[in-house]
């Protein structure tokens, strides 16, 4: 496990110039531990590439027949819970956050556990859930055989057919709190976003961060005397 990053007094050192700090910045080189909106920024875009590049290929893959379609989907949901819960649980970073070198953590310093990525996605969870319960739903109500022959923007017309408009206020639901955590960031002074409260989670700003980090992570400063 790795050494928690803040002391038992809510200490730390800058990983980029080894001074002893106990507040937000750096009192040397004014660095600030946790991670801002534009590191989050470039964290979420790169995520947002990747969750979109996997999301054509799941809907691609799943219009060829409606049992395939119910398995992909169900794949799919698989995936993403891995994407932001599983990589969290394992390393405390999704590829975004690697990318950006930064990492989510306990309030007190310490890894994040099983429990507190779970958690952190929890909102995302149930109203993605929802979702996937009324695509299935959707899905069972479609005729097999005229599936079968549809062309695939008419196979796409034919569960859509049976889902019902909660499903857009679901997703809408979902986008506005994704908004909101943006919003909460800025609003104190260790930028924690509605999911990091939820959670006892910090997100934390680390240069010396392995891109890998199931590899050596790199060299950090040296602490000060």
């Amino acid at each position: 496990m790795d050494k928690p990053y803040f002391s038992k007094t809510g200490e730390w050192i800058c990983p980029k110039c080894g001074e002893k700090s106990a507040g937000p910045k750096c009192p040397r080189c004014r660095f600030c531990i946790y991670a801002g909106f534009w590191t989050r920024v470039l964290a979420s875009t790169v995520d947002k590439a990747i969750i979109m590049g996997a999301a054509r290929l799941f809907l691609l893959i799943r219009t060829y027949s409606l049992p395939g379609f119910s398995l992909v989907t169900l794949g799919g949901f698989l995936f993403y819970r891995f994407y932001h819960i599983g990589c969290v649980a394992l390393w405390g970073q999704t590829p975004g956050k690697m990318a950006a070198k930064i990492k989510i953590v306990q309030v007190n310093g310490a890894s994040a556990n099983l429990w507190n990525a779970f958690l952190r996605n929890s909102v995302e969870t149930v109203l993605v859930t929802m979702v996937l319960v009324l695509e299935l739903t959707a899905a069972s109500k479609v005729a097999p055989a005229e599936y079968a022959l549809a062309d695939m923007a008419k196979k796409q017309e034919l569960i859509e057919a049976f889902i019902p408009r909660t499903a857009t206020y679901v997703s809408w639901a979902n986008q506005a709190f994704v908004l909101s955590e943006f919003v909460v960031l800025f609003l104190n002074r260790k930028k924690r976003a509605i999911h990091d409260f939820i959670a006892g989670t910090v997100v934390v700003h680390d240069p010396g961060l392995s891109f890998f980090p199931w590899l050596k992570r790199a060299p950090q400063a040296a602490e000060k005397p």
